[in-house]
């Protein structure tokens, strides 16, 4: 569409036009982006779970005791009775599967573990050891000076 621009006036009306247009299109390819993003969220998950299926996390202590934990549990229990291969293929999927799970949700297993520590550790009180105080003040006294009756029942 061509305009014909006679003064300064229709000069700067259709550069405002152009702007205008051009975030329209800024807009409408940032939506296309997303959408495309969302589409593709479940391929990028599958993606992702293949890559931690197959790649082995960093070295560390975590490393070498989830593969202990796991290579114990897998070989000599669930794959007692499998050849080597089924249980050397299995073994290493499940241990790098279990060490990077653990790798990426390790805040929240720390903080899950340490509120159950908490919970075994801390002992209730039997509501039967808990002492009821009363204050007992006579009907009669309008005036106490500061002084009153307290009485702890310990036999409830």
């Amino acid at each position: 569409m061509k305009i014909e621009i006679q003064n300064i006036d229709d000069l700067r009306a259709e550069r405002a036009r152009l702007k205008n247009q051009m975030e329209l299109s800024k807009v409408h390819m940032k939506q296309e982006v997303k959408a495309i993003k969302t589409e593709l969220n479940p391929v990028h998950q599958a993606v992702g779970l293949v890559g931690d299926l197959l790649t082995a996390p960093k070295k560390g202590l975590l490393n070498v005791g989830v593969g202990i934990g796991v290579n114990t549990l897998l070989t000599r229990g669930l794959l007692a009775r499998a050849g080597w291969l089924p249980r050397l293929v299995i073994s290493f999927i499940a241990q790098n599967l279990a060490t990077n799970l653990i790798y990426k949700n390790r805040t929240s297993i720390v903080e899950k573990a340490l509120l159950w520590v908490k919970k075994v550790t801390d002992k209730p009180v039997p509501k039967n050891e808990i002492p009821v105080v009363r204050v007992e003040v006579p009907k009669k006294a309008k005036h106490l000076n500061g002084y009153a009756l307290v009485v702890i029942d310990e036999t409830q």
